[in-house]
């Protein structure tokens, strides 16, 4: 990761580490160093979106760009109608599931798949050279995207499927909400929505990153089926039925060999990350699945989707590719291709997913702050790690990284014994809070 950039482009506190400033000049460096014709630029509901994303549209219309803008819209969007407008860049103002006061910037390319990390480093590096632009690029209004947005998603799929199924839609107060509610309704499903008031004082106060009232509202609604979305729209997490609540990888897992028979994708093989559990993977190996594994973020993912030549792929956090219709995980897609798959089953959701097995996880986050990479580099750190490996054995797995999008030092572990999980955990957290307060200290 370089200074700015980290896993799904640039994040932090709207005024602070992302201020007006940098907004601009990241435009302006994106426009001097890719060179796009036209830039389509969108935002997800938060405060400080309207301001972030003119100081970025100006950045490059002062590299001579010409900027359409959609104001508020799931980030998908951006991606997919880059691509079908054949316009050159995308750009999406948003912190994704981050806080309300967090904010963030991130490009798409003219395939619609995010900048590789060659390219935003590039972006980096030209971010403070000074130079006067030939002409100024013309900023202007896309009314057009929400409506063109809602007919890829339509056309895709199909219309008059959907009558018979309840749902419940929790958009997070974030970009779905100016979209999803219509689109469910429009396919003729019984729909129940909530935050879907566009509120940034409010984004991801509920949706995938509080889904407590999504699981009190699928009860008490007699509901088919919740589905949860994050603040840009780009994620989609699941509650059954009966409350339960089903992650990416499991979805994957259920979903995969049944895509493989109706030839949805073409080949037995699906990405996962680092984070995925090992039992989709083990459900998916017996069934004559490979799975491949990459680091955290979809847009290795979709890179090695597209490397591999492999049509399904996704995290367990609900970023989810269908490489058949998408470049990148949309939420609304998600859900809604789920929806279609489980009415052509006849089945619920449980019952898709309920012979795919989990194994125990825990996770914690650790508060890390400027120390994070640092920290994880140490002898001690690493040698801990090294214990808890063998302490879980070969049937457990150990996962320490540092977030691309938060100052958080990331941990999990998985195995058979929870017992030991949890002292592998604690161990873990201990040594590196140790670590943590020593780098501070040298610090000060």
């Amino acid at each position: 990761m370089g200074r700015y950039f980290g896993t799904d482009g640039v994040r932090g506190v709207a005024g602070k580490e992302l201020s007006a400033e940098l907004a601009f000049k990241l435009g302006r460096a994106a426009g001097r160093v890719l060179k796009p014709r036209k830039t389509l630029i969108g935002r997800d509901t938060r405060v400080s979106g309207p301001a972030l994303e003119a100081a970025c549209a100006a950045g490059l219309a002062e590299a001579g760009c010409e900027v359409l803008s959609s104001e508020v819209i799931p980030s998908p969007a951006i991606s997919h109608l880059v691509r079908l407008q054949e316009l050159d860049l995308g750009v999406v103002v948003s912190a994704s599931h981050n806080p309300p006061q967090d904010n963030g910037i991130k490009f798409y390319g003219p395939d619609g798949l995010k900048l590789s990390p060659a390219e935003e480093q590039q972006i980096e590096e030209d971010l403070e050279r000074s130079c006067v632009a030939e002409e100024l690029g013309v900023i202007r209004p896309f009314h057009e995207a929400r409506e063109l947005y809602v007919e890829f998603l339509l056309s895709s799929l199909g219309r008059g499927w959907g009558k018979g199924i309840r749902v419940v839609l929790d958009c997070a107060h974030g970009a779905t909400a100016t979209v999803a509610p219509e689109i469910f309704s429009s396919l003729g499903m019984e729909v129940t929505a909530f935050g879907r008031e566009p509120d940034g004082r409010r984004i991801n106060s509920t949706g995938v990153m509080n889904l407590k009232p999504l699981r009190e509202m699928v009860l008490a609604e007699g509901a088919d089926l919740g589905v949860a979305f994050d603040g840009d729209g780009d994620r989609a997490l699941f509650v059954t039925a009966g409350g339960e609540v089903v992650e990416g990888d499991q979805l994957l897992g259920a979903l995969a060999p049944w895509l493989l028979s109706w030839g949805e994708i073409s080949t037995p093989k699906v990405v996962f990350t680092v984070l995925a559990n090992k039992g989709p993977e083990e459900y998916l190996r017996r069934r004559g699945f490979s799975v491949v594994r990459v680091p955290v973020g979809d847009r290795n993912v979709s890179l090695k989707m597209r490397a591999t030549g492999i049509d399904l792929g996704g995290e367990p956090s609900g970023h989810i590719v269908f490489r058949r219709y998408a470049p990148t995980g949309d939420g609304i897609l998600t859900a809604l291709y789920l929806l279609r798959s489980l009415a052509r089953l006849g089945l619920g959701l449980d019952k898709l997913v309920r012979e795919v097995p989990l194994y125990p996880q825990l996770r914690r986050n650790i508060a890390a702050g400027k120390f994070r990479e640092e920290v994880l580099a140490t002898e001690e750190v690493r040698n801990v790690i090294t214990e808890v490996e063998k302490l879980l054995g070969d049937g457990g797995r150990v996962v320490v990284r540092p977030s691309g999008t938060q100052p958080l030092i990331r941990l999990l572990v998985e195995g058979p014994n929870e017992e030991r999980l949890k002292e592998a955990l604690d161990k873990l957290s201990s040594e590196i809070e140790k670590a943590l307060a020593r780098a501070s200290d040298r610090g000060h």
